[in-house]
């Protein structure tokens, strides 16, 4: 036999779980928009610093005014390891600079919707079980 627990908390523990539901049906997940425009590059060289470690990657953009070059700090990559030269990748670019595109940090909206509809299962479990 379940034990019968205060009916205000199965009753707001399912309004929470709908409502994570609602927030990860509804809600803009993606990355934030670039800060300029994002274009194809290609890195032509990695810049090493005075003691010869990685620093700066120097990538090659074509750009509407003709083709560009720009560095990304080796701290913008993941691991801060540089890609080798001739590797292709996206940049977000703006007159003054580059830097790679913008990623999204929040959770996937999978996980938003499996969180917020195993919540409400286990509650409207609860409360069917209760009575």
């Amino acid at each position: 036999m379940v034990p019968r627990a205060y009916p205000g908390v199965p009753l707001s523990g399912l309004v929470a779980s709908l409502l994570i539901l609602l927030v990860g049906a509804f809600s803009d997940l993606g990355p934030p928009p670039p800060a300029g425009e994002l274009l194809d590059g290609t890195v032509i060289a990695v810049e090493r610093d005075s003691s010869g470690q990685p620093m700066m990657a120097l990538v090659q953009v074509d750009t509407g005014s003709g083709p560009a070059i720009c560095g990304i700090d080796r701290t913008a990559f993941a691991g801060q390891r540089l890609p080798a030269p001739h590797t292709e990748l996206t940049v977000d670019y703006q007159p003054v600079g580059c830097a790679l595109p913008p990623v999204s940090r929040q959770l996937p909206r999978w996980v938003i919707l499996t969180f917020g509809g195993v919540g409400a299962a286990l509650m409207a479990l609860w409360l069917r079980v209760g009575r």
